[in-house]
């Protein structure tokens, strides 16, 4: 292999990479019907228009109401939404980072074309990283869509608007950098199983840190900046300077010392006999629990857990239960992927669409009897636990719409879809008896998926 770095070659995996990531993007039963194809993709838009409909409404008020401030006080505030930004930015930045980092991975084609073909390892390792942060761009763009019209809360002329523009989509690249060079840095020696470990613990401790910074210091470090004596312009030259340097920096020292090929053919699910209870299908509950997003997300709920009874005590932590226990119903998003090598067989053994869904009935009320019981104690309400079924759900639609075996990006996109979904099932939950008819059109929807599944297999 040659050691010096080409853009014309790097063009030329990049290239491969979105040829061979794309294909079979929607090669699923479910997407060869055209009306199916067009009411999901009307369905996602009209969700999508309504959720960016409720946001302008909301704008519309506090602009109504800002113009009631004085300028200095609007001054501040501008500079603490400024700053918020800025915060959220680096947090979606690491999210994105850790969601794309453990999903998006070279499958064996593309590691054999890469490997084979004269391409030197700093030339591969760039060109990866340019393939994940342009996806990652992609979904960054589409969040900005909805939230770019909420700048008009900041009082800035056109030309420093676009400056803020520019600024956050820096802060969002530098993240990924920085975060690229640590993991990079951490992970350059070690491979097979203390790798995966350590990227595991890496996973929780970013994770952890940057909900913490989401929830408590972000708002301490958003009022900091409201009070320096800077204008909005210069705090934003100051951020883009730094974003550009550092970002540009990590970049750098990646690309010249931690340019190693360490490219692996990731698997979702662990080899381990974990037990599982049969609920009147042996493949569902395995399925399920087997997958390493089951263990990340139970890691990640003790990890969280232990934080916040050293916070805030066991009613804190209740509290935080409560948005935290449903959100495992995400581990289903795995489910489709570790069943399609035994699907052919489900004829052969009369297992029908409605036996399967029954039997996943079953597994999510088993899953999320801990959000009925945290629900029922600090609500005395239902919904924690339906909410939590809902997106058990969801999570398995999206995953049997795109599952990781056809496309190394789909698990990456229905984790995201999934994402949205969960974001608007939570404004059922505070319209009474909302979630009952959301469940029920899930169950249509996940059963039509299955009948077709179960038609091609047969």
């Amino acid at each position: 292999m040659r050691s010096s770095p080409s853009s014309k070659n790097i063009l030329c995996l990049l290239k491969f990479f979105y040829n061979d990531t794309f294909h079979g993007l929607f090669n699923r039963p479910f997407f060869r019907s055209r009306l199916n194809r067009y009411g999901l993709l009307l369905l996602l838009t009209a969700a999508y228009l309504g959720y960016f409909y409720l946001n302008m409404v909301q704008l519309s008020t506090l602009t109504t109401n800002a113009k009631e401030a004085d300028q200095a006080t609007l001054l501040l505030a501008g500079k603490m939404t400024l700053s918020s930004y800025f915060n959220v930015v680096f947090i979606l930045g690491t999210f994105m980072f850790i969601l794309l980092n453990a999903t998006v991975s070279l499958n064996r084609n593309s590691l054999f074309f890469a490997q084979t073909l004269p391409f030197s390892e700093r030339e591969v390792n760039v060109s990866q990283r340019l393939f994940k942060l342009s996806v990652a761009l992609v979904f960054f763009e589409l969040l900005m869509i909805i939230v770019a019209p909420a700048l008009k809360l900041i009082p800035m002329q056109w030309g420093v608007a676009l400056l803020v523009l520019l600024t956050l989509h820096t802060v969002f690249i530098a993240s990924f950098w920085i975060l690229d060079f640590l993991y990079a840095a951490l992970l350059q020696k070690m491979s097979g199983l203390k790798r995966i470990i350590l990227g595991f613990v890496l996973d929780l401790c970013l994770i952890g840190l940057v909900t913490f910074h989401l929830i408590k210091t972000r708002f301490q470090i958003d009022v900091w900046v409201s009070t320096l004596p800077y204008s909005i312009l210069t705090l934003t030259l100051f951020v883009l300077a730094g974003s550009i340097l550092i970002g540009g920096a990590a970049y750098l020292l990646q690309t010249l010392f931690f340019s190693r090929n360490h490219l692996y053919v990731r698997q979702s699910y662990f080899k381990l006999g974990l037990p599982a209870f049969n609920i009147g299908l042996a493949t569902t509950m395995p399925a399920i629990i087997r997958s390493k997003n089951f263990l990340y997300f139970w890691a990640l709920l003790a990890v969280m857990s232990a934080g916040a009874l050293y916070q805030v005590g066991l009613g804190g932590t209740m509290q935080l239960w409560l948005f935290l226990l449903p959100i495992l119903g995400i581990v289903t998003i795995t489910y489709a992927d570790a069943t399609l090598a035994v699907r052919k067989l489900y004829g052969l053994y009369r297992i029908h669409p409605l036996m399967e869904l029954g039997s996943l009935l079953g597994v999510s009320i088993i899953l999320m009897a801990p959000a009925l019981y945290v629900g029922i104690v600090e609500t005395n309400s239902l919904n924690p636990y339906l909410y939590g079924i809902n997106i058990f759900f969801a999570a398995t639609i999206a995953g049997f719409l795109f599952p990781k075996s056809q496309s190394n990006i789909n698990e990456t996109i229905a984790s995201v879809l999934t994402i949205i979904l969960i974001i608007l099932l939570s404004v059922l939950v505070s319209i009474d008896g909302a979630l009952y008819p959301a469940l029920l059109f899930l169950l249509g929807v996940l059963y039509l998926i299955l009948k077709k599944e179960y038609e091609v297999a047969k």
